[in-house]
């Protein structure tokens, strides 16, 4: 008797144990994975942005796996974050596209944020047929010409004309003065669309001042010659680290022309310096933006960050968003499938706004106009395209 109960004691764990394989082997099957590469500025002096497009991608990503993650047919996906430095250079954003792409094999690439590391990366992108969608990237060659690469933004182009309507057309200057570094291709389109749309509107842009980004510490030349045109605005299309300088250097040479900025501008920190008192610059968006979507995303940012979110973590949580609906919408993760699934996918309402590509990777997107006054900055205005 006792060897009987050994017995079917025994069959009994064998059976339970094939049981837990076979559930094992079936929930594997269920299960799968989609994997997202992030490129971001995690070190350098731009380094606050970079964890900002982090902050904001890790909370995508953990939204949509705790919503049950990704429904592909009959199997559930979860989304898998890998994020990679491009440490603050182009070269750096390559290798982190190459590890990304070649090693990790993701699904798709979001960033790099800044159009220098964006357009080489959107080279390669498109080569190897890896969907990217780019959260920040502004330059128009990024997405150029290219079926394979994507952006949450608007164009240069249109951030250019629209500060340069505002300046006209809002703030009423008749003269306006521009100081830009010549060797970046953000800086100098924004300075050459800014320029074309103030004098087509009338306006008079005597003084077109330029750097190189080898000298960015002493502006007091071309800002003296700026100072004895005495502009009505000055247009500083600069990234945050230069423009601090050129802000405090300006004040110094008694300029007190209103500053103008584009997206560039960190606005945490022009905002807390009184040279950028009265000031103005372009966004994508503000947490002062109230709607449903805006208001949700801004309360879950803040409650697990312990902050408000700048406008590259909105829009680089937008780009993980977009990315998912696609990829939902298609039924498959793969880079041809998606790829299609963005131009078909219809209007996507972001926490940026709407989102649809037709024709390009360029979205029809609004900006916005923030104003800086004591020390706190607000939405000015928002102007449609």
């Amino acid at each position: 008797m006792q060897k009987h109960k050994r017995y079917i004691y025994t069959i009994s764990i064998i059976l339970l144990s094939f049981v837990a394989i076979i559930c094992c082997e079936k929930s594997n099957k269920r299960i799968g994975e989609v994997k997202i590469g992030l490129i971001a500025m995690l070190t350098g002096e731009n380094a606050q942005n970079g964890r900002n497009m982090a902050d904001g991608a890790r909370l995508a990503v953990d939204r949509v796996n705790e919503r049950g993650g990704l429904k592909l047919g009959k199997r559930t996906h979860r989304v898998v974050l890998i994020i990679e430095d491009e440490r603050g250079s182009p070269d750096g954003a390559m290798d982190a596209a190459r590890k990304l792409i070649f090693k990790e094999e993701v699904n798709a690439i979001v960033g790099p944020q800044f159009s220098s590391s964006a357009i080489p990366v959107a080279k390669l992108a498109e080569k190897e047929k890896v969907v990217m969608l780019a959260p920040m990237s502004t330059h128009p060659e990024t997405t150029a010409g290219k079926r394979y690469v994507f952006r949450i933004p608007y164009l240069d182009t249109f951030q250019g004309m629209v500060i340069g309507r505002f300046a006209r057309e809002v703030l009423g200057a008749e003269t306006a003065a521009v100081l830009y570094d010549v060797a970046g291709v953000y800086n100098r389109t924004l300075a050459e669309i800014f320029r074309e749309t103030f004098e087509r509107s009338g306006g008079v842009v005597n003084a077109f001042e330029t750097y190189t980004t080898d000298q960015n510490q002493d502006f007091m030349e071309q800002l003296g010659r700026i100072s004895s045109a005495a502009p009505h605005v000055l247009f500083l299309p600069n990234y945050s680290g230069d423009v601090l300088i050129q802000a405090h250097q300006a004040r110094k040479q008694g300029i007190t022309a209103i500053l103008l900025g584009g997206d560039g501008w960190d606005q945490v920190q022009v905002t807390q310096i009184g040279d950028f008192d009265g000031s103005y610059m372009t966004r994508h968006w503000d947490p002062g933006i109230y709607n449903d979507i805006s208001i949700a995303f801004r309360k879950a940012y803040k409650k697990r960050y312990g902050r408000d979110p700048e406008d590259v973590a909105a829009t680089t949580y937008d780009a993980i968003e977009m990315l998912c609906t696609a990829i939902e919408f298609a039924g498959k993760a793969d880079a041809g499938t998606v790829q299609k699934a963005l131009y078909s996918v219809g209007t996507y309402r972001g926490v940026t706004g709407t989102i649809s590509y037709t024709e390009s990777g360029d979205p029809v997107k609004s900006a916005v106009i923030v104003g800086i006054k004591n020390g706190s900055a607000s939405v000015h205005t928002i102007i449609e395209p």
